[in-house]
Order: C-alpha cells, then structure tokens, then sequence
C-alpha cells in the first residue's frame, strides 16, 4: 500500500474558498433580471384578474395601456 500525501497549502485552500463563496453570492444578482421578470408576471396576472372582475378602469390604467404600446 502506498501512502498519498495530499497538501494543499493555506493560500490555495483560501482562494478555492473565496471562489466558492464568490459564486454563491453573485448567482442572486446574475438572475435578477429573470426573477424580476417572473414576479412581475405573477403578479399582473393576478392584478388583471381583480381589476377585470371588478369591471373598473381608472384613467391611469388607461395611460399605461397607451404607454406599452409605443
């Protein structure tokens, strides 16, 4: 049986850890965009539902209609 001695010095095991707890924390702010995106569209789905069933239009409902369509 041989014996394998592993070693991985301080200022490499601290970079490997940096680099690990790097990656955990940007991946919220890489995605962003995209939960961004899927929350707003939960949530006009559910805020169209309301207002349609309500039946009232307000004028600034109106403006931001004309707005998107530009």
């Amino acid at each position: 049986m041989h014996l394998v001695f592993a070693y991985i010095d301080p200022g490499a095991g601290s970079l490997v850890i940096q680099a690990i707890i790097a990656t955990l924390v940007s991946i919220p702010f890489f995605f962003r965009n995209a939960i961004r995106s899927t929350i707003g569209r939960l949530r006009r789905k559910s805020s169209d539902g309301t207002a349609a069933a309500s039946g009232s239009s307000t004028p600034d409902d109106a403006g931001a209609a004309s707005t998107d369509s530009e």
